[in-house]
């Protein structure tokens, strides 16, 4: 007995009768994505997709034919997420390289900046000194020119 419905089961078709020519059958459980004829010249009231009759026979066997499209669904989701994953390596990768000459752009920066101080300060304490000798010889010179007449 289970010979005989193992056979029956293995030879039914795997899509149900009662889906149309012109609707394309998915699985158990999804509607059937249905088409619909269109004249030339004809209008559409709402945006719909327009395809030849080849290309929806071509389409149709491709989806109705296929037996496990979850598998491809899954294998093209894990590939498109391993791109995506080497792509955000690649970017990662090439911002610590770019990081790293910014950082030695920076270095250099901060060297000069600080020679520039350094001078600055020599050249401060010079002038700190000059200004004060030219004071000195200011008040000097007046309180000469005072004390003399």
């Amino acid at each position: 007995m289970n010979i005989i419905l193992s056979i029956i089961l293995a030879l039914s078709p795997a899509l149900p009768g009662d889906v149309p020519a012109t609707a394309i059958w998915i699985g158990k459980g999804i509607d059937p994505i249905k088409a619909e004829k269109i004249k030339p010249g004809e209008t559409v009231e709402t945006v719909r997709l327009l395809m030849t009759p080849y290309d929806f026979v071509r389409l149709k066997t491709a989806l109705e034919g296929a037996t496990d499209l979850c598998t491809w669904a899954i294998d093209e989701s894990v590939a498109e997420c391993h791109k995506g994953l080497k792509q955000s390596e690649s970017i990662a990768i090439h911002r610590e390289e770019r990081t790293q000459d910014i950082l030695s752009a920076y270095e250099v920066r901060l060297d000069r900046t600080e020679k520039a101080l350094m001078t600055s300060e020599r050249y401060t304490e010079i002038m700190v000194y000059v200004s004060g000798g030219l004071a000195i010889l200011a008040a000097s010179t007046t309180a000469l020119l005072v004390w003399r007449k």
